[in-house]
């Protein structure tokens, strides 16, 4: 699964972007986390394709997709993503969009230079003040600690990035991870967000705090809010079953 696709141009760099899935179903394209690639939907992805489109793309330096020159910002990794939706001529789409993923689809629904039918934004920071504990975490872990718990990840990496540098890539995000100013986390701009919007969050996510996932929610008008008991950031690998009903649910009440 995902296996095949295409790139897409973006400026200094080609984002690679895979298909699978109903073709005449409701489309919903894929935003993965930091440091991971388009392959971590796998789980959740073979409970929607039977009734949706799904179209995943590699963010920059993740996957297949190229690294580029310009710094790994939220806010660039906002306009790859409004170029290649746009390229791509999708006409309405939903989007699910987790941890770095969902920062970034919160930053497009509130930019409004797209307009998605939905946004699901799992794990996601809408904001990082200095004194979250998330901070600290990407201010001491180190590449290392990172080939220690996640060696696997980095193995199929270096099998399918045309240029692999995973310490560049490493240094890039975490680098994003601790931005704090207009370029970095969607902040008070999520008021703009229109469309509608479900935060999920995992009661033992240990990077975002359940506080945060409240606080999103009550930022826009008429979102709302699953918390999911013994659920940890890597809920949508972990417990897919669980959460597909809730999210089908979501969908078919703002997609009718």
């Amino acid at each position: 699964m995902f296996d095949s696709g295409k790139f897409v141009s973006v400026g200094d760099t080609k984002l690679f972007v895979s298909e699978v899935g109903n073709p005449t179903g409701r489309v919903i394209v894929l935003l993965h986390g930091g440091l991971q690639s388009r392959l971590d939907f796998i789980p959740i992805a073979k409970h929607l394709a039977e009734g949706y489109r799904l179209i995943a793309i590699d963010t920059r330096g993740h996957g297949r997709s190229g690294i580029g020159r310009a710094p790994m910002t939220y806010r660039q990794l906002q306009d790859d993503f409004t170029v290649a939706l746009t390229t791509l001529g999708l006409q309405k789409f939903g989007i699910i969009g987790h941890s770095d993923g969902g920062i970034v689809a919160l930053r497009l629904a509130a930019s409004r230079a797209i307009q998605p039918e939905f946004v699901i934004a799992v794990g996601a920071h809408w904001a990082l003040p200095e004194n979250d504990p998330a901070r600290q975490i990407y201010q001491t872990i180190t590449l290392e600690k990172w080939h220690e718990i996640f060696g696997d990840q980095i193995s199929v990496y270096n099998a399918e990035n045309p240029q692999p540098d995973f310490g560049k890539l490493f240094t890039a995000a975490t680098h994003m991870w601790l931005g704090c100013d207009a370029d970095a986390y969607p902040g008070a701009s999520v008021k703009n967000i229109q469309c509608p919007l479900l935060v999920v969050h995992g009661d033992d996510d240990m990077l975002v705090s359940r506080q945060q996932g409240f606080e999103l929610t009550e930022q826009v008008k008429g979102a709302r809010l699953l918390n999911l008991p013994f659920a940890k950031h890597t809920l949508l690998e972990d417990m897919p079953e669980r959460v597909f009903p809730f999210l089908r649910d979501f969908m078919n009440r703002v997609t009718a």
